[in-house]
């Protein structure tokens, strides 16, 4: 998986990839004052759209290219840290982006979790693993904030991967589903050209309200 994700950074192939961030993040979440763990977080203006409403937001990429191209492309000044993870700090926003592999981060607790495209990228025997994983790096009051997919799997090929509810509460059992929205017209072109009639993006969470 690390080799094919970092080839798709190197070559562009990146469709996953929301110039305008993501509308489901913006519609539902008003969390402010919490410390943000965003993995698997390429370049996304999520980062900054979180980091505005009062948050430290910490991500972690594999790839250098999108973590460099984050902090390039939107003016922001960066210091470079090296550890086990090389990690890029904002000098004048509160916002820090580890670069490696994800199940080598160890960087605190975090009081939030956003994944919109994570989850959803790893193949379905790699998902015990991720969860347990980001489990470890969170509060016990943590809340979550899981971005899913659905989809009919006959003649899709993930990445993206489709997670039925059923699978993702086996993960996470103290998720409710938030949201549900029609994004047929948003899904890969790969996925469209095989025939599929439809795809639901699916916001999960582990509070009744997310509020601050």
């Amino acid at each position: 998986m690390n080799e094919d994700w970092l080839e798709r950074w190197q070559i562009g192939r990146i469709g996953w990839h929301e110039p305008e961030g993501n509308r489901n993040l913006q519609r539902h979440w008003t969390l402010t004052g919490r410390r943000v763990l965003v993995p698997l977080c390429g370049k996304t203006p999520d980062l900054l759209w979180l980091e505005a409403r009062g948050n430290e937001v910490v991500g972690v990429e594999l790839s250098e290219i999108a973590v460099v191209g984050f902090f390039e492309e939107n003016d922001i000044p960066c210091e470079r840290i090296d550890g086990d993870l090389v990690e890029y700090r904002a000098t004048d926003r509160n916002i820090s982006l580890f670069c490696g592999d994800y199940f080598a981060i160890d960087a605190g607790s975090f009081d939030a979790h956003y994944d919109r495209g994570a989850l959803v990228a790893m193949p379905p025997a790699l998902r015990p693993r991720y969860a347990e994983h980001t489990s470890s790096l969170l509060s016990d009051d943590a809340m979550q904030f899981v971005i899913a997919i659905e989809y009919d799997h006959e003649g899709c090929v993930g990445p993206p991967f489709s997670l039925p509810g059923p699978d993702l509460l086996a993960l996470w059992p103290g998720l409710r589903e938030h949201a549900r929205i029609d994004d047929t017209r948003n899904a890969p072109p790969k996925f469209l050209e095989a025939g599929l009639q439809r795809l639901h993006e699916v916001v999960w969470i582990t509070d009744d309200e997310v509020g601050g």
